[in-house]
């Protein structure tokens, strides 16, 4: 019996061993726990910005590999449990990528990030935006002042560059619509709800241009066909 309850003790005894020891190593990798950024290409800029006040700070270029404990004290009392701060990563000749991390993976023993850039430029993205903003801008100033020449030709030049953009499509179609042109205008409608099936103002006027072409006027065309035009 006294033979037995040593065993047992022995067993125990190494057994609490073991589970000290393991403590001990997942306390060590608590501590060096580590948040990797890598990208493709290389020497990135990292930022991250914190959803309180939105500023931009550098984490450093790519590979980045810190410490979690040392990240936290960068991120400060800003990084809260239930919170997301973004990562933004950058480089000259390549389109940013943007990465919402959430607090909880802070807990975790290791994070990894990592983001293949592509070629290409925002600055230029964001001007090409704007030109084509201009552009529709100028076609509908063009429409309303019934200069619908000059309208179609910017309409054009939007689509020579985006020519799936549904809104000049639906713009070129309304354009027609009011010059009665009905078959070309259900010809757009058409094309922009091809690109964007959910478009209320196509799906809507696609049925009002089919009224139009079976001889059944719209009740608001029909009123200004009876007064000339007028309202």
């Amino acid at each position: 019996m006294n033979d037995k309850i040593r065993e047992m003790k022995t067993y125990f005894y190494f057994k609490i061993l073991a589970l000290f020891a393991l403590v001990l190593e997942l306390s060590s990798c608590s501590t060096t726990s580590t948040f990797n950024v890598k990208s493709d290409p290389l020497q990135a800029d990292v930022y991250f910005k914190l959803p309180k006040n939105g500023e931009k700070k550098t984490l450093g270029k790519t590979p980045i590999q810190m410490p979690m404990a040392e990240l936290k004290q960068t991120l400060g009392d800003e990084l809260a449990a239930g919170q997301y701060f973004t990562l933004i990563i950058e480089k000259q000749g390549f389109k940013s990528e943007t990465v919402m991390i959430p607090a909880s993976r802070f807990g975790t023993m290791m994070t990894d990030i990592e983001v293949s850039l592509k070629k290409g430029n925002d600055d230029q993205e964001e001007k090409l935006a704007k030109d084509v903003l201009n552009r529709l801008f100028l076609a509908q100033k063009f429409a309303l002042t019934q200069q619908f020449e000059r309208a179609q030709i910017e309409l054009d030049k939007i689509l020579v560059d985006y020519p799936k953009f549904s809104r000049a499509m639906s713009m070129r179609a309304s354009i027609f619509y009011v010059q009665k042109n009905y078959q070309e205008s259900l010809k757009w409608y058409e094309e922009a709800l091809k690109v964007d099936p959910q478009m209320d103002e196509a799906v809507k006027m696609t049925a009002k241009v089919r009224s139009a072409l079976g001889g059944r006027l719209p009740a608001e065309d029909r009123a200004a066909t009876s007064t000339g035009g007028k309202p």
